[in-house]
């Protein structure tokens, strides 16, 4: 499993576009449809980091959202999952968590559907 290394100044950079940025950015999943990814947002010193996913089609499976992150505060280790069901064309947020803003943090979001495992570990593509 591979896993995408965050630092601290992670940074929002505009609104949710999983449907348009299928082409450019993000894993591609099960029946080739599937777009999927690490959004994060900061807010009050604070970073949220959310598995995010779309699929064109409706798709459902098992999703895995691993999380390790380490600062001044001490570290934590956080680990959500389990099933899941899109709906066509819909975005689903399948896992959040919050942490201090400064922290480095590792990453591991993973989902099964139809027999593939999808590693989505990597931030998604956003509109400018």
């Amino acid at each position: 499993m591979v896993r995408s290394i965050l630092f601290g100044g992670l940074v929002a950079l505009g609104a949710l576009a999983l449907a348009g940025a299928a082409a450019a950015s993000g894993a591609s999943g099960p029946g080739g449809g599937l777009v999927c990814g690490i959004d994060t947002s900061t807010e009050r010193g604070l970073i949220t980091i959310s598995g995010v996913a779309h699929s064109p089609i409706a798709l459902s499976g098992q999703y895995s959202l691993a999380l390790e992150s380490r600062g001044s505060g001490g570290s934590a280790n956080i680990s959500q999952g389990g099933a899941f069901a899109l709906d066509p064309g819909a975005v689903g947020t399948l896992g959040e968590v919050t942490v201090n803003a400064g922290a480095s943090v590792t990453i591991a979001f993973t989902i099964t559907s139809q027999g593939r495992q999808v590693d989505c570990s990597a931030p998604i593509a956003r509109a400018a």
